[in-house]
């Protein structure tokens, strides 16, 4: 029993220490137009707003796979991306920043085949106004998670999908209200309806084949421990 014991503690001690590989993600701003909206007022009522993105963009999404145990780097150039954001009043945080509450999807795919290439859940996330910048920041802390899908699953090692940290940028630039002027923060903190172009970049840890091995111990301990 003890020895047993002392196997699940290093195995457990083992997790921590192996090293993750990290993907990253992005992809720039399409050239033509503004993509990303805002509607006030619009599904979960009075005070909110639904962020969506143009499906009909085309954008060129990256992958990193540079410190994997076999290095890569992706390019799905002919990507589009759906998105379906609910977002919050805003609260002032500190002089001219303010921080309005975001949860939701959002899904990267391909175009030819109409697999998804990335999905990000969010229970929470965050709008950021600073002075005339924005963004909408997500992390696994804050109720965050990537699926992996097959697309990109089909770079990775067998097994293998996200583990944390996983965490995800939209820069969010060239912001035109509608109507047009006034401030994008009305009355209330509501967010006023926005066209606006988006950059992504985001990243999430894998856990490297040593990690996988050492889990696999850790499952193969508790089962004979509950024996």
């Amino acid at each position: 029993m003890h020895k047993i014991s002392a196997i699940a503690v290093a195995a457990v001690a083992g997790l921590s220490a192996v090293a993750s590989a990290d993907l990253t993600f992005q992809f720039a701003d399409p050239v033509n137009g503004r993509q990303l909206t805002n509607t006030q007022n619009n599904i979960a009522g009075p005070g909110t707003g639904q962020i969506t993105y143009d499906q009909n963009a085309q954008i060129n999404f990256l992958v990193d796979g540079s410190t994997e145990p076999a290095p890569f780097a992706a390019s799905f150039a002919n990507a589009r991306m759906e998105m379906d954001l609910v977002i919050g009043t805003a609260v002032a945080v500190a002089p001219g920043l303010f921080s309005a509450p975001v949860s939701g999807f959002f899904r990267i795919w391909d175009f030819g085949t109409g697999q998804t290439i990335l999905r990000g859940d969010a229970t929470g996330g965050s709008f950021i106004r600073f002075g005339g910048t924005s963004s909408i920041l997500f992390s696994d802390i804050t109720g965050f998670q990537y699926t992996f899908g097959a697309p990109l699953q089909a770079l990775l090692n067998p097994g293998r999908g996200p583990i944390n940290p996983q965490e995800g940028t939209f820069t969010i630039t060239d912001v035109l209200t509608n109507p047009a002027g006034g401030g994008l923060i009305g009355p209330g903190g509501v967010i006023r309806s926005f066209s606006a172009n988006s950059s992504f970049s985001g990243n999430s840890a894998v856990p490297t084949p040593g990690a996988l091995a050492l889990m696999g111990l850790g499952g193969l301990v508790v089962g004979r421990r509950r024996r």
